[in-house]
């Protein structure tokens, strides 16, 4: 295998995070990681609407890019162009990268995002273990989505994985023993655990009618178990609206089609039957009740104190950078429109 470490070029701010921090503070060492890659297991584009939600609305540092040209199949994926009339422009190349990030209440994590590498697996993801043993990550948490014959109309299903039993005990609505094809994700998440690192991993059940279109939902999920999981504070109401108008739409196509209505009837059917209920809340413990919204608030005050001042203040003050616009980091339009972003 080729030297990992020279499959990523580090960015300023991530030769000085390595190095020693930012403006001669102590290295940040210990955060959580979010990975989540196009292409594989990307029903309802999860991958692209997770990225762009926290980009566009969070603070963020770029620290690495890794060489897309080493590892995109860009014939498979071809990348997007303008032509004016006259001249081409605007080429939109995929981008791989590493960026640290601030949550809603300032806490700093990594974000790992991009499309799926066609090349060199092993060598892609021995030089995301380099980089989550440099920066000592405590736990890299990675989603994606499989599509599944499950109704619109009932709630996500989630099948949960990873080497830490408190954040995946008791989560899944499905669970399947089975011999399937491998993404790069799923790679990442073994070689993570047999390195002895801290993994969880959701795996979100999108409609399957609706795989192929924007599904704000499935979005919503994936950043609600990152963030009980990883204790950030992430973006969701942009998403939330989102998903409200698609459901409109659903509801609307539905009610106008009875071929499509009973359709949904079997699935619901179907789901109904079969279905072992919803999984238990990362929020309480196997015993407890769900809290309410003053005890979730209560809570959160409370983490906060008891986190170390520093951490804070960097997660605050060290993130700086606004959300810079990136070729090929728009977001998805509307949910039946297709994808055409080169990272998934």
């Amino acid at each position: 295998m080729q030297d990992p470490t020279t499959l990523f070029t580090l960015e300023p701010a991530g030769r000085d995070l390595l190095a020693g921090g930012f403006d001669g503070a102590a290295p940040l060492r210990g955060l959580g990681m979010l990975a989540v890659f196009g292409g594989h297991l990307n029903a309802g584009h999860l991958a692209e609407q997770v990225r762009d939600t926290l980009v566009d609305s969070l603070e963020h540092k770029l620290l690495a890019s890794f060489d897309a040209d080493q590892l995109i199949d860009y014939r498979a994926r071809r990348p997007q162009i303008t032509f004016d009339g006259e001249r081409f422009r605007d080429y939109q190349s995929p981008h791989l990268q590493l960026r640290l990030v601030s949550d809603s209440l300032g806490r700093p994590f990594l974000l790992l995002s991009g499309p799926e590498p066609d090349y060199q697996w092993e060598r892609f993801v021995s030089s995301v273990l380099f980089l989550v043993e440099k920066l000592d990550v405590k736990l890299v948490a990675l989603v994606d989505a499989v599509p599944m014959p499950v109704p619109h109309t009932r709630p996500l299903g989630v099948t949960a994985h990873g080497n830490r039993d408190e954040l995946v005990a008791g989560l899944s609505t499905w669970s399947p023993q089975a011999r399937m094809v491998s993404g790069v994700s799923q790679l990442l998440e073994m070689r993570l655990d047999e390195a002895g690192h801290g993994t969880t991993g959701y795996t979100l059940h999108v409609p399957h009618y609706l795989a192929e279109a924007a599904y704000p939902q499935a979005a919503v999920s994936a950043l609600e178990y990152v963030g009980a999981a990883l204790g950030l504070m992430l973006p969701t109401d942009e998403l939330r609206e989102r998903g409200r108008e698609v459901d409109r739409e659903l509801d609307r196509q539905t009610g106008a089609s009875h071929e499509v209505t009973t359709m949904v009837e079997g699935l619901e059917k179907n789901f109904d039957q079969n279905s072992p209920g919803a999984g238990r809340s990362l929020l309480v413990g196997p015993d407890e009740e769900v809290p309410d919204a003053e005890e979730l608030g209560a809570a959160v005050e409370e983490y906060l104190q008891s986190q170390p001042r520093h951490a804070q203040e960097v997660g605050r003050e060290g993130v700086s950078e606004a959300p810079d616009d990136q070729p090929g980091d728009e977001p998805d339009g509307r949910p039946d429109e297709a994808d055409a972003d080169p990272e998934g």
